[in-house]
This record gives C-alpha cells, sequence and structure tokens, in this order.
C-alpha cells in the first residue's frame, strides 16, 4: 500500500492533515478498518476487516441472532480491534464512523446502527475528534464521481469505488469494505 504521504496527497488531489492518528470503520457483519498515522510527514497505512462469525443453528427468532450478533461484535472490538489500535496522542486522533443509511430494511438500520453504538461506547474516550459521516458526503469530500448509469447495480458502484481507492493508494483493493473505510479516512483527513 501507498507509503508516501506527498504521492498520496498527489493521488487525491487535496492536502491531508498532519500529525494525526485516523480509525475509520465501515461498520457491517463484516466491518472494513482502516489506521492512516501521519506523523513528521511520514505515512502509515494499515487496513483489515473485522467478521461476524456465523451464527449458531440455536437461535430461532430474529431478536435472538441480533443479540446473539452483537455480543460477538462486542468480543471482536474487545479482542480484535482495541488491541490492534497502536500508541498514540488522543488530542491528536480522530475517530470515523460510517454513518449507514437504508430506508427500505429497518431490521438491517437498526442492526448497523447498534454496531455503530458499540464502536462509539467503547473508543469515544479513547480519541480527540469523532466523525461521524454518510458514505455520500465522504464521496463528495475526498471527490469521487461515478461515471456509471444512475440504475446500476450496487455490485457495480461498489466496484467502482473499489478501483478509484485503489488507484489511490496504487494498489488493487479487493473488498469493498476495506475501500469505503480508506474512503472515510480521506474524508476525515481533509484539510
Amino acid at each position: 500500500m501507498i507509503k508516501s504521504l506527498k504521492k498520496l496527497e498527489k493521488n487525491l488531489g487535496f492536502k491531508l492533515k498532519s500529525n494525526i492518528f485516523c480509525l475509520a470503520v465501515d461498520t457491517a457483519t463484516k466491518s472494513g478498518i482502516a489506521m492512516i498515522d501521519i506523523t513528521n510527514g511520514k505515512l502509515l497505512v494499515k487496513t483489515y476487516l473485522l467478521a461476524l462469525p456465523k451464527l449458531s443453528k440455536d437461535s430461532e427468532s430474529k431478536a435472538e441472532k441480533y443479540q446473539e450478533h452483537l455480543a460477538e461484535f462486542v468480543k471482536l472490538i474487545d479482542k480484535d480491534l482495541i488491541p490492534s489500535l497502536p500508541k498514540f496522542d488522543k488530542n491528536k486522533s480522530l475517530l470515523i464512523l460510517e454513518n449507514s443509511f437504508l430506508k427500505v430494511n429497518v431490521v438491517t438500520f437498526g442492526f448497523l446502527r447498534a454496531l455503530q453504538g458499540i464502536i462509539y461506547a467503547k473508543l469515544c474516550d479513547k480519541f480527540g475528534e469523532i466523525k461521524i459521516i454518510f458514505p455520500i458526503t465522504a464521496r463528495n469530500l475526498v471527490g469521487f464521481e461515478s461515471h456509471l448509469p444512475k440504475k446500476s447495480k450496487g455490485k457495480e458502484k461498489k466496484q467502482e469505488i473499489m478501483k478509484w481507492i485503489g488507484n489511490v493508494v496504487e494498489e488493487p483493493i479487493k473488498d469493498d469494505n476495506i475501500a469505503d473505510a480508506l474512503l472515510l479516512c480521506f474524508a476525515g483527513l481533509k484539510l
């Protein structure tokens, strides 16, 4: 992944904040995590996925499945995300959470909000600044413009964003959740 701050800024077409640690989370059952540390003109980018395990077959109702997933997500945050954070100055840090919007599926919308709330509760006291950004706002902030027809499928749109982010970081991006997390980071770090 790209290691030069100047090159990243050139590829993005704008300057980024300096001397700051940024964590962005694209919240889903397979959450994309992006960490960008900019210190003294040096850039460190790390990405990974935080995936909820498959539910047990014992869960019968949607409410039980929902609760089981939330409990597993809390464990993942405590076991995987928090320990993976590097040491950073709270006063020079930024947490960005995706403000998901689903106008059709109320259950999924509520679930994503609950996941976001867990991350917020677990990390709010560790970061100096927190932003919750809609995906469309993040895309606009970084200058992403879709060239697909309006009625394109969601999968095609995800592929387009992955390709765009891949060009920015000069490496193929194979997961749309990672692309979304990086996009959120870039939007939050824009000067």
